[in-house]
């Protein structure tokens, strides 16, 4: 008998824009540092449903594809796995995440970085991923390394916040073969 999966990953969709908005409000400590973009783009639902519909034409574009985590016995968005920064002519893509602090430590995040790799693999023949995550961010690294990524190299002033000086970065890669 096996367990009932405790999540769906799906590409967002524009009926998702309430929920992005409370995911970064509700988490705004731990996403205003780290995704300092995509938090400015969800300040409210109307501005999280504009970021949606851009989402769904890079999807469209097959340049990024966002997808929400969502928990299944009490629906709600628990957090972005995006696959970005596609490359199709190296067959190369990023993958990055945000999960909600509640939801943390339960391992979604390692399976759904799986099955994005596995979607990036299979509909778009992408061989490389890059997870780039900071030297600090041990639950990230652990990730990457969950999912076969090695580490590669350290970015230096590869990031940088909405407030203070850039960040040298960690660049993990895996790479998947035929």
């Amino acid at each position: 008998m096996s367990e009932a999966p405790e999540f769906e990953l799906r590409l967002l969709a524009t009926e998702d824009a309430k929920a992005l908005y409370t995911l970064f409000k509700e988490n705004k400590d731990s996403f205003k540092t780290y995704f300092p973009q995509t938090y400015k783009q969800t300040k409210t639902i109307k501005a999280s449903k504009a970021l949606i519909e851009e989402t769904l034409n890079m999807a469209e574009r097959k340049s990024a594809f966002y997808f929400g985590l969502h928990t299944v016995i009490h629906p709600e968005l628990a957090g972005l796995i995006i696959l970005k920064e596609v490359d199709h002519e190296h067959h190369e893509g990023e993958i990055a995440y945000c999960i909600a602090k509640r939801f943390r430590g339960r391992g979604w995040v390692s399976q759904a970085v799986k099955q994005v790799a596995d979607f990036g693999y299979i509909n778009h023949q992408i061989r490389t991923y890059k997870i780039i995550t900071h030297s600090s961010n041990e639950k990230s690294i652990l990730v990457a390394e969950r999912n076969g990524f090695t580490w590669h190299s350290t970015l230096e002033n590869e990031f940088k916040p909405l407030q203070g000086k850039a960040q040298d970065m960690e660049l993990y890669i895996l790479k998947k073969y035929n």
